[in-house]
C-alpha cells in the first residue's frame, strides 16, 4: 500500500470560488481522504461538482509505522500516537488551505494496524480530542467493494465474454486482499493475514539468521498463497492484477507507468530480476538507491516476494499493473450515488445464493419470496423513501431467512440471524450484514425489540429500517407459506389507509395464504399504518 507522492510545488491551493469549469457555470468544492494504514498516513485532496468525475488535487504522504507495534506489541504505543497526531495536525492544516472543511466531504479511515490494535478505542478517541477528525475503521467487505468496483471497469469485455479468471491481489502491510473474478462474476473475496509490514516484524521472532529470512518469508508466502489454488477454475485462462504503492513502483523502476484508468503489462522474469537485485540490499541502501522513505523502502521486497510467488503458483508469465488506489476510489464514492449499482448488488446476491445452496434450502421458494418482496418494496415506496440499498438488503434476507433450517426446524429464525452473522457475503460491510440477519431473524415470530441485544445496539435509523424491511418480508413470506408459488405475481395499491395485494396469476385456493397473512400481519400494520387485504385473484 506504500506510496510516495508529493505536492506540486508550483501550484496553489484551489478554492471552491476559484475552481470552475471554463463557461463558469459550475461551482467545485474540495473533497479529501485520509488513509491510516500500516506504515504511512497518506492524504489525497480533490474536487468536484458533486456530478463529473472528481479531479485529483494534491497527495501527501508521511511515513509512521503503526504496524509495527500493533504486529509485536498488539498495541500502538505512545510514542507512536503522537506522531501519528502530529502528521493528521498538519494535514488539517493543508485542508484548511483548500478551505476543505465539511465533515460530508472529508473521509478517514483506518486499515489492519489500528482495527487489531488491543487500544484501538482510545487511540480513535485520542486522534478526535486532537484532531477533531473522526476516524473510521474500514472493514474487509468495504476494501471489497471497492477494489471490485475500481477494477472491473478496467477488465476487456474479450475477458469478460470468454470468462477469463481474474485474480485481483494487493498485498498491504497487514493483510493481503484477494478478489477473484471468472468473467465478471466473483466466485471469491477473502483477505488473508499476509502482509509485507507484517512479515518483516515477524522474522526476528524466528531467532533464525539474517541470510536465512528471505527463504523463511518465501515459505510463509507460500503457505498462505497455496490455498488459493484450489479455488482458481481450470481450464481457464488465467489473469492475476496486482494493487498497491509497492508493485507500482516496482513497474516504474521498469520503465512500466501505471495509469488509473488502464493496465499495464509487466513481465514477471524481469521483476525476479528486479528482485534478486533488491533481496541482498539492507533497507537503507534501498532508501538511499532510490530516494525513497524508511515506510517504502522495508514494504517493497515482500511485497514483490508475494506478488511473485503467486504468479509462479498460477503459472502466469505477466503481472497487469493498474493505478487504482484505494484513496481514489473512497474519494470518488464521497460524492458517487452509484456505490450500490446493479452490477454490484448483482454480486451481493450471487455471493447469497452461494450460500444458501450450502445450507440446501429451497431456492425456488427463497427467490419467489425475494421477488415478491422487492414488489411490495417499490409499491411502498412513497411510505418508506428507502434506497437501492435498502432494496438490496430487503432481497438477500428474504433469500436467507430459512437458512437456519441447516441446523434445526426448531427456532429456525435464531439459527438463520447465527448463520448469516458469522458468514461471508461478499459487498456487504459488519453494519449492513447485521442488518440482514436481523431482517431474517424477525421475518416470524417475536417482533424487533429492545431487550434483543443485536437490535438494540443499532442506532436509531438502522433499527427503522430492520422492523421496516421484516414487516415487508413478513408479508411476501406469507404470500408463498405453501412454498409452491401458488401466488405467482401480484400487483399492489396503496388507498385509504389500505394496501391491497391482488394476486395476478394464481393456481389453487388461498385459504392457507390468507390464514398465514393474517398471523403475521400485525408488525406491518404498526410500522405502516395501513391494513393489508388480499384481494380475491383476477380472473
Amino acid at each position: 500500500m506504500s506510496e510516495r507522492s508529493t505536492p506540486e510545488p508550483d501550484s496553489p491551493p484551489a478554492t471552491a470560488d476559484q475552481s470552475s469549469d471554463q463557461l463558469g457555470t459550475r461551482q467545485f468544492f474540495p473533497l479529501a481522504v485520509i488513509e491510516i494504514g500500516t506504515s504511512a498516513i497518506r492524504m489525497v485532496i480533490g474536487e468536484s461538482d458533486g456530478r463529473s468525475e472528481v479531479r485529483v488535487l494534491e497527495q501527501l504522504v508521511h511515513g509512521v509505522s503503526l504496524g509495527k507495534d500493533t504486529y509485536t506489541a498488539g498495541e500502538i504505543h505512545r510514542k507512536t500516537l503522537q506522531e501519528c497526531i502530529r502528521v493528521l495536525r498538519g494535514y488539517r492544516r493543508k485542508l484548511r488551505e483548500y478551505q476543505c472543511d465539511d465533515p460530508r466531504h472529508i473521509r478517514v479511515i483506518a486499515t489492519s494496524a489500528i482495527r487489531e490494535a488491543s487500544n484501538r478505542l482510545t487511540i480513535l478517541d485520542r486522534i478526535y480530542i486532537a484532531t477533531g477528525l473522526a476516524v473510521e475503521i474500514i472493514d474487509d467487505a468495504e476494501i471489497s467493494r471497492v477494489t471490485y468496483q475500481g477494477v472491473r471497469p478496467l477488465l476487456a469485455e474479450a475477458s469478460v465474454s470468454e470468462n477469463r479468471t481474474t485474480v485481483v491481489v494487493e498485498v498491504g502491510g497487514g493483510s493481503t486482499e484477494v478478489l477473484v473474478l471468472r468473467g465478471k462474476d466473483i466466485i471469491y473475496s477473502q483477505p488473508c493475514r499476509l502482509g509485507s509490514l507484517r512479515l518483516q516484524q515477524q522474522l526476528p521472532k524466528t531467532s533464525a539468521p539474517r541470510r536465512e529470512f528471505a527463504s523463511i518469508m518465501t515459505g510463509q508466502i507460500q503457505r498462505a498463497l497455496e490455498p488459493l489454488i484450489d479455488i482458481i477454475p481450470e481450464g481457464y485462462p488465467t489473469d492475476v492484477v496486482t494493487l498497491g504503492g509497492d508493485m507500482r513502483f516496482a513497474a516504474r523502476l521498469l520503465n512500466v507507468e501505471p495509469v488509473k484508468d488502464g493496465l499495464r503489462s509487466v513481465s514477471v522474469a524481469e521483476l525476479q530480476a528486479l528482485l534478486q537485485r533488491l533481496q541482498p540490499m539492507p533497507v537503507d541502501w534501498i532508501m538511499q538507491e532510490f530516494h525513497i522513505e524508511l515506510s517504502q523502502a522495508e514494504t517493497l521486497v515482500p511485497a514483490l516476494m508475494a506478488n511473485l510467488k503467486l504468479a509462479e503458483l498460477l503459472s502466469v508469465d505477466r503481472l497487469l499493473i493498474t493505478g487504482f488506489n484505494l484513496r481514489d476510489a473512497l474519494l470518488r464514492g464521497i460524492v458517487s450515488s452509484s456505490e450500490w449499482s446493479a452490477d454490484f448488488r448483482e454480486q451481493i446476491i450471487n455471493s447469497s445464493l452461494e450460500l444458501a445452496r450450502r445450507c440446501q434450502i429451497d431456492l425456488i421458494h427463497a427467490t419467489h419470496v425475494a421477488e415478491l418482496s422487492v414488489r411490495l418494496f417499490h409499491a411502498l415506496q412513497p411510505q418508506h423513501s428507502m434506497d437501492s440499498r435498502c432494496e438490496t438488503l430487503l432481497y438477500i434476507a428474504a433469500l436467507l431467512c430459512r437458512i437456519g433450517m441447516f441446523v434445526g426446524i426448531s427456532g429456525y429464525h435464531k439459527h438463520s440471524f447465527y448463520l448469516i452473522l458469522h458468514s461471508e457475503l461478499f459487498g456487504l460491510n459488519s453494519r449492513d450484514q447485521t442488518l440482514v440477519a436481523l431482517i431474517a431473524r424477525y421475518h416470524r415470530r417475536a417482533a424487533p425489540r429492545p431487550s434483543h441485544e443485536a437490535f438494540a445496539q443499532l442506532d436509531r435509523e438502522s433499527r427503522v429500517t430492520v422492523t421496516r424491511l421484516a414487516a415487508i418480508l413478513r408479508i411476501a413470506d406469507a404470500l408463498d407459506q405453501t412454498g409452491t408459488q401458488r401466488i405467482a405475481d401480484i400487483t399492489c395499491s396503496i388507498e385509504n389507509n389500505r394496501l391491497t395485494v391482488t394476486p395476478t396469476r394464481v393456481a389453487g385456493d388461498l385459504s392457507l395464504e390468507r390464514m398465514e397473512l393474517q398471523r403475521k400481519v400485525a408488525l406491518f400494520e404498526d410500522t405502516f399504518g395501513l391494513e393489508v387485504l388480499l384481494r380475491e385473484p383476477q380472473s
